[in-house]
Order: structure tokens, then sequence, then C-alpha cells
């Protein structure tokens, strides 16, 4: 689908009363929009590594995740980890039950596939006692996963969570803050670094890459940058495309000035915006003052934990 087609119709579901509901009827029709939990699963896993690396485990953790979406594919794995609960946060309450149901199916159909994927990352016999737990679930229900210990919170707000001071040990998300205004992404981070403890983690996957994209092949993963922030409003400033074009350096910025020091960065360069810019690809003047790798950074992954001195 050419992107400005996408995104008209993106922009009238949002001026449509119900509007949500009929667009998660395209998504699901049309868009990538489904129960598959392999989707997220490998992503998350590397994140997972990622983090045993630099010493936490997921085995007795309580996390917070922002941004749940429509299937909580993360909180599921985490409770197979053996996390004792995850609080998963967003702002509209989207969590499709039936979507969620089949995930669960399909994941217990390949419960092989996802020893495989977490092989040393969980005890097998963990695995195995969440694995039959997760069996015995009547269905994918906000109320049944409550059972599991993974609670639901929409709509919510992660940068006013009513819990204590240092009561999580992991805050993440997943491919979520490119989604988030500036100011509402410096509140969540904030508010992270208050309720993590002191030896907890912070752990974000982001795309900072032109969504529409994703699906209209005949543009770059940058073709966003070569507009104003007016012209871009008018284009995807609505709850369904929303991106907010930060460029890595002032995304990891964000972490730093919310109190947290990064001890690891994993940033992918998209060869084919590398050389869409060297060709004389145009940007907005906003973003000539960039590198031009950081332009064209299009996956990050950033790992941080709270800096002691910051910490109240």
């Amino acid at each position: 689908m050419r992107w400005t087609r996408k995104a008209k119709i993106q922009k009238a579901c949002a001026l449509l009363p119900g509007g949500d509901v009929l667009y998660r009827q395209i998504q699901r029709r049309y868009g990538r929009l489904n129960a598959d939990p392999f989707k997220r699963l490998p992503q998350h896993a590397a994140m997972l590594r990622r983090l045993a690396e630099l010493g936490f485990r997921a085995e007795g953790a309580r996390c917070l995740e922002v941004g749940t979406g429509h299937v909580p594919i993360a909180p599921i794995a985490f409770y197979l980890l053996g996390a004792d609960e995850v609080v998963t946060v967003d702002l509209h309450r989207r969590l499709d039950t039936e979507l969620t149901t089949e995930m669960i199916r399909r994941l217990l159909d390949a419960s092989g596939r996802v020893a495989e994927l977490y092989d040393g990352l969980v005890e097998p016999a963990v695995l195995r006692a969440r694995l039959a737990g997760l069996a015995a679930l009547p269905s994918g229900s906000p109320y049944d996963l409550q059972s599991l210990g993974v609670h639901y919170a929409a709509p919510g707000d992660a940068a006013r969570m009513p819990d204590e001071d240092d009561t999580f040990d992991l805050s993440f998300s997943m491919t979520v803050l490119e989604h988030v205004t500036p100011p509402a992404i410096a509140a969540i981070l904030a508010e992270a670094r208050r309720v993590l403890r002191p030896e907890g983690f912070a752990a974000h996957l982001i795309d900072p890459s032109d969504h529409f994209a994703h699906q209209d092949a005949g543009i770059t993963r940058i073709n966003f940058l070569r507009f104003s922030e007016r012209e871009w409003q008018r284009v995807g400033g609505n709850e369904f495309s929303y991106c907010n074009r930060l460029r890595a350096p002032a995304l990891e910025r964000l972490f730093t000035d919310a109190g947290f020091a990064i001890e690891r960065r994993l940033r992918t360069v998209d060869e084919r915006s590398l050389a869409a810019v060297e060709r004389g690809f145009r940007v907005h003047p906003d973003y000539r003052d960039y590198d031009p790798e950081d332009l064209c950074t299009t996956e990050l992954e950033i790992y941080a934990r709270p800096r002691a001195h910051a910490r109240r």
C-alpha cells in the first residue's frame, strides 16, 4: 500500500467515532496485526540475553512494561521465564482477548521452539511449570491474565505509577517510545527511575524509522525527515500514525537527562537510507546538523541503570 493512502486511512479512523475498532479490523485484515507470538519473541529473547550479560535475570523479578498493544506477548514471555509479576501499562485499552487467547494457543503448540529460544535464560523445570500454568488459563482476557501475575493497567499512565519507590527490577518497552511525544518520554523515564530499584534496569527497543516504509517499499526509512514538524503533524499527527522522529542521539539524551547511565547501546544503520543521503536526499533543515549515520539509525536498543547520584 502506498504510504500516502495509509496515512489518509489512519487520519480518517482517528477522526471517526469508534475509529479505533474500525482501524483494528483494517489491521487484522490487511495489516500486520495477528496472533503470531514469534513476531516478537526473538526480539524479546535477544533483549533478555543482553540483559543477562549485564547481570539481570527474569526469575523472581517484578517488571514494568510501557505500552501493551493488542497482544501482550512480552508479559507472557516474562511469566514463562519465572517473573513474579509483570505490570503492563497502556494509554489506550486495546488488548484483544481473542487474539491473545490464540497467541497463547500457538505458543503452547510451539513449546519446544520457546525452550530453544530461551535456552540458558530459564531453568527447564521453571519453564515446564509455567507452561503448565499457561495451559490451564481459561482465556487471554485481562482478568484471567492476573492469575499469571500479569496485570494490565489501561487506560494508564506510565509517567504516574501508583507504586512506591524502588519496587521494580526492570522497566522495558518494545517499539513503543517512537510513538510517544518527547515530553512524555522524559516523564516516563523519570518515573521509571523512581520506581526502579537501585540495581534495576531500563531496557528499550526503539524503531526510529518512518513506519510507513514498513509497508511501502517505494520510500526509504527516513522519508519522514524531509518534512517540517508542522507538515508532518498534518500527515501523521494522530493516534494511529504518530511518530516523534527523534534521532538516536536525542533519544539517548532523554535517558541521561532522566538520571540513567547507559550501559549498552546498539544501533542499526539502514544502508538504503544512508545511500539515499549520500546521493543527495534532502532532509528538512531541522535535521541537517545530524551525522548521516545518526539520521539513518533505524533500530536502537538502550540498556541503562539508574545513576546512583541521581536517585533521591
